[in-house]
């Protein structure tokens, strides 16, 4: 599929050149959940787990998380994220985070994984990133496509990306019409070997300036997207909202 026909289906350094990334390795775990309950899976996880992720973030072993919603996508209902340095650190931060809601929490932990009863894991590589002019702004909307690559060539997709889409991105951030994206390459995971993200303050803000990215991409980069569609030619779109609120509120 091109990326020219790219329209959401039923389904975190300024410049106007791409930013080398801060190293960083990202965990999603996108889960599976019953629409009837998620709301008290988001319950659970601000009120109570939350607890644990805040406390490692304290203590350094990690940089960050995120709890998201979908809005419109395929069948994953929510992301758990823990971002860290490296992957060694964000193996380790993982598994602490995991077992430590495990013994303190047992009981919201088992009520949560019954709502939510399935889940993918993926590990990410941040490639390339652009937080916009201002990263304190904790955007509120974004949508993820996932791609599907040749495994022999993705490397290939890397730098188009960064030398040809990137630029068109940060032109866009830089006029307001988006608020950041980044783009991830797969570590471990399932059929998806590249990430990428857009941001912004709400959804028609995201949806327009992801058009006007993909307008200007189509007319003055064809034989570029041309070749990166021939890389990554498969992909899925998901649009998210942050589910996540203070655990004390």
């Amino acid at each position: 599929m091109k990326w020219r026909n790219l329209l959401i289906p039923v389904v975190a350094v300024l410049a106007f050149a791409p930013q080398p990334a801060q190293s960083q390795s990202l965990v999603g775990m996108y889960y599976r959940c019953s629409t009837a309950d998620e709301g008290e899976a988001d319950f659970i996880m601000n009120q109570v787990l939350s607890r644990v992720f805040d406390r490692n973030v304290e203590a350094g072993n990690m940089t960050g998380w995120g709890w998201v919603e979908h809005q419109a996508g395929g069948a994953w209902r929510r992301i758990a994220t823990i971002t860290a340095p490296d992957r060694s650190a964000l193996m380790t931060a993982w598994g602490q985070v995991i077992n430590e809601i495990e013994d303190e929490h047992p009981n919201a932990w088992h009520r949560f994984n019954e709502i939510c009863d399935s889940h993918d894991d993926y590990i990410w590589s941040l490639v390339a990133s652009d937080a916009g002019s201002d990263p304190s702004v904790t955007p509120d909307a974004w949508v993820s496509t996932y791609w599907v690559c040749s495994e022999r060539t993705e490397a290939r997709a890397n730098e188009i990306f960064q030398e040809t889409i990137a630029p068109v991105i940060d032109r866009h951030i830089a006029a307001g019409h988006l608020g950041g994206y980044g783009w991830y390459a797969h570590d471990l995971g399932g059929r998806f070997r590249r990430l990428m993200t857009l941001q912004a303050a709400d959804d028609f803000d995201l949806l327009e300036g992801r058009q006007m990215v993909i307008d200007e991409l189509q007319s003055d980069h064809a034989d570029a997207l041309d070749e990166f569609s021939s890389i990554c030619n498969g992909h899925v779109d998901y649009l998210w909202a942050n589910a996540r609120s203070g655990a004390d509120e």
